[in-house]
This record gives structure tokens, sequence and C-alpha cells, in this order.
């Protein structure tokens, strides 16, 4: 098994004015081009499962879920 590259998208915020006009969906191309000439095989985000507009945003624009963290307050 050989180690897979994978880029990740920390962090992205649309101001709410600017969203529904393409801007997250430019942004989210952006990087991936750039993760793939930086060499990366794969391109990771993360969303609160609670933030259903994100998960669905980011799905629109490829990415597809393929795990769950759960955890527990102590």
């Amino acid at each position: 098994m050989r180690p897979v590259k994978v880029a990740t998208l920390v962090s992205m915020y649309v101001q709410p004015a600017h969203r529904r006009g393409g801007l997250g969906a430019r942004l989210v191309a952006q990087f991936s081009a750039w993760a793939k000439e930086a060499g990366a095989e794969l391109a990771e985000v993360t969303a609160y499962s609670s933030n259903a507009d994100a998960i669905r945003f980011y799905e629109r624009n490829g990415f597809a879920s393929q795990s769950v963290t759960l955890q527990t307050a102590l």
C-alpha cells in the first residue's frame, strides 16, 4: 500500500450576502486545481453534521462523506 497525498481545505466561509453567486464553487475549484498541481491525489474538507447547507454545498462540488466522527461530553 502506498501513501496517498491529501490536500485539506481547512476553512472556508462565504458571507451570506455573497452566497448563491458561484463564489464558493470558484474557490473550491481553485483549491482543487492548486492541490492537484501540488501533487495531491485527494482533497478533503470537514463540516459539522448540523451544517446541512455546507454538506450539500460540498457534495454539489464533488465531495462525498467517507467517515463520521462521534463524540461525547466528559
